[in-house]
């Protein structure tokens, strides 16, 4: 079993401005043709609008998505309008979140909304916590939100994660499922554009790659680099063993035959 993980696409309206040089559309649209010839399904973890979910940015990554030939399965970002999503695109909810599930062989898929309206850092409620414990049992998960939930190397990136509370309330759910034996083949997020891989209450945990544009700090200055037409790839045995998790990066150019 395979599925692709994509984040942070940042889609602009038709005519609107992104960062200077950058294609966030043109490499979407590779990743997606290139992910749907490989992978069962696609998960797309947030920011999929480039500033605040208008309309228009939503129309144009509409018509993107559709490069995909799979099953494509949203989660919001903190640029995106979790309501609109849900209107636009079918986005399943409960309590009017996008959490759900999404049953795959030997494994279920469950996303979570993290957002918060009007900021940048995340947020899992007690009653989302309570359901997400609920869900976790002896099927193998995979457990997919926007905001990471890990630090990320200081102050600048550390705040835009999970807040706090919300931290230590999925480290304890986290922290008892595995206790209890349940096998979460690893926790993914997006947001920090950047790729980073880490140990959370005994789990794997993976922030994937933007396909628009990756953040540092450079001498201390705040910066960006052009992003790659690149995601996540997700696969596991039948039986659920096995997970594997790699970056795909989408560029003949870099290929040689092997003589």
């Amino acid at each position: 079993m395979v599925i692709a993980h994509i984040t942070d696409t940042h889609i602009p309206g038709a005519g609107e401005a992104t960062h200077t040089d950058a294609e966030p559309a043109t490499n979407l649209v590779r990743v997606l043709q290139h992910a749907s010839q490989r992978c069962a399904g696609i998960l797309i973890t947030g920011d999929c609008a480039a500033v605040a979910g208008t309309d228009s940015e939503y129309a144009a990554f509409a018509e993107i998505v559709r490069a995909a030939t799979v099953p494509v399965w949203l989660a919001p970002g903190n640029h995106d309008d979790a309501r609109k999503m849900q209107r636009l695109f079918d986005v399943p909810s409960r309590d009017s979140r996008c959490d759900y599930i999404v049953e795959l062989p030997a494994t279920r898929l469950i996303v979570l909304d993290s957002t918060r309206e009007g900021r940048e850092d995340g947020a899992l409620s007690g009653s989302q916590l309570e359901w997400l414990d609920s869900q976790l049992n002896d099927t193998p998960a995979v457990v997919a939100m926007h905001h990471p939930c890990i630090p990320l190397g200081g102050k600048a990136f550390d705040t835009i994660r999970l807040d706090d509370e919300s931290i230590a309330g999925l480290r304890h759910v986290v922290s008892a499922a595995v206790g209890r034996g349940v096998r979460i083949h690893a926790l993914v997020s997006g947001h920090a554009h950047m790729t980073c891989f880490a140990e959370f209450a005994g789990v794997k945990t993976i922030i994937a790659p933007s396909s628009a544009y990756e953040f540092g700090l450079v001498n201390g200055v705040f910066s960006y680099q052009l992003g790659e037409p690149q995601y996540m790839e997700y696969s596991w045995k039948e039986s659920g063993d096995d997970f594997l998790a790699r970056v795909v990066t989408v560029d003949d150019s870099l290929w040689r035959t092997m003589r």
